[in-house]
């Protein structure tokens, strides 16, 4: 079975670049930070298999604007706010990344797409904690839109 589950933030009211490594979150504020949340509706238990992921943004500047989505199987911490280095610890909950190259500019938005760079899918035994978390990094010196809103979508296969 086929799910997607999506969460958003909206960043920081400033229009400051990014360079590459930078983390890109709802605070500046390291304990203010949010993790992205992903809830997929699924049967109890099961091994979740995250495919791909899908990033919309509400800025419609597609420069440089390559972003890698870290998962986790539970909430991480994080060392810096937005905009400072991506710094976590949560090794031992951690599943990878997928990179995601953010280059369709629409007329009021942007999106891309992209897949489990490493490996073909990152998979997780959720029959416990059936949420993943996740965090975007810069991969990039993107320039971002004011409060600029970011949706991350994932699609995984419950098995």
């Amino acid at each position: 079975m086929i799910v997607t589950a999506s969460a958003n933030f909206t960043r920081p009211a400033d229009t400051t670049a990014y360079a590459s490594g930078d983390l890109v979150a709802n605070s500046t504020t390291a304990g203010s930070v949010t993790p992205l949340s992903f809830a997929p509706t699924m049967n109890a238990g099961g091994v979740l298999k995250v495919r791909r992921a899908y990033i919309y943004k509400t800025n419609t500047g597609v420069t440089n604007s390559t972003f890698r989505l870290h998962l986790y199987t539970a909430s991480p911490t994080v060392s810096n706010g937005d905009n400072g280095a991506f710094v976590t610890n949560q090794h031992a909950t951690y599943l990878g990344y997928i990179e995601v190259v953010v280059g369709l500019a629409f007329a009021a938005a942007a999106a891309g797409w992209g897949a489990a760079t490493i490996g073909a899918e990152m998979a997780a035994n959720v029959a416990a904690a059936p949420t993943l978390y996740g965090l975007l990094e810069a991969r990039g010196a993107y320039t971002p839109g004011n409060a600029e809103v970011i949706t991350v979508t994932i699609e995984a296969e419950v098995v």
